[in-house]
């Protein structure tokens, strides 16, 4: 079944790929096979952070008759008391998650020829996006799971989205040229981005999980246990997202030559990054039975 699945997910991408090319520019169709490749693997990231907001709220129910003892109200923990909203860890991540992607969709209407019109939106959506990914992230003080870990990422985080030159920069944007400029000066640090949540992110949220689920080292046990199931849920998500970095990069260097050896690269990243989305998502699948 998943083998027959990832077949016919193939053979979706390889027959966009031959019916694109019929009908458009060189280069068009690198980048829309990337954003369905992109945007796959974002699947995967809302899963982790679904399973994330419920640790956090959980782990917040549990230790609230300890930290507030008189039930009083508490209004810097008020997404904790409202269903359907994230917590402020899983939100500040989600927040950064948001701007990444949100660059990568503007740099592929770049690449797509979208007219200025739509151009400008992606600019004032991206922009906007960085700006509540900082309240959000300036916000993660506030969350139960607040650790030394974590606001040791809060900490990188918060450097990264207020060095992104398109925030200081978007205002000036004078023409297709300037944005995509600022797009490509812009690429390294929203990798950087990824990789902070790679390697200090997953870490953060696996404990938060383990806590949630009373794993966590204790007096009763100084070693702590193993959490299964998250550390398989977090394992899958950091391979996509080492996929995910080199696809960015590639898109970004497409983006800046137009070359057709990178445009081939990213076509190839592509496909890795879909065929690893398509596999994890299935192993997910069959775990859950």
């Amino acid at each position: 079944m998943y083998l027959k699945r990832y077949l016919t997910s193939i053979s979706k991408l390889v027959f966009i790929s031959i019916l694109v090319t019929s009908c458009t520019a060189a280069g068009f169709q690198e980048f829309q096979i990337y954003s369905q490749a992109y945007d796959a693997q974002y699947v995967q990231a809302d899963l982790v952070l679904q399973a994330v907001g419920s640790a956090e709220k959980s782990l917040r129910a549990s230790i609230e008759p300890r930290s507030n003892p008189n039930s009083y109200f508490e209004p810097d923990y008020a997404a904790y008391y409202v269903d359907g909203v994230e917590p402020p860890q899983t939100a500040a991540i989600r927040a950064s998650l948001k701007v990444i992607k949100s660059y990568n969709d503007a740099m592929i209407a770049l690449a797509s020829g979208e007219n200025a019109k739509a151009l400008s939106a992606r600019i004032s959506s991206l922009t906007v996006n960085v700006s509540t990914a900082i309240t959000a992230v300036t916000s993660m003080g506030a969350s139960v799971a607040s650790t030394a870990p974590a606001a040791g990422l809060a900490s990188t985080l918060l450097k990264q989205l207020k060095y992104l030159p398109f925030v200081t920069e978007a205002a000036a944007v004078a023409s297709r040229e300037s944005f995509r400029r600022d797009l490509i000066k812009s690429a390294p640090t929203v990798r950087a981005m990824l990789t902070t949540l790679r390697n200090e992110g997953t870490p953060v949220m696996y404990e938060l999980m383990r806590r949630a689920s009373g794993k966590s080292p204790s007096k009763a046990n100084p070693r702590g246990l193993p959490d299964p199931a998250a550390q398989k849920l977090l394992a899958g998500w950091v391979l996509l997202l080492d996929k995910t970095n080199l696809a960015l990069k590639t898109a970004a260097d497409a983006a800046e030559t137009g070359s057709q050896i990178n445009l081939d690269t990213l076509n190839q990243a592509s496909v890795e990054l879909a065929v690893l989305a398509e596999q994890i998502r299935a192993a997910n699948v069959k775990d859950k039975k």
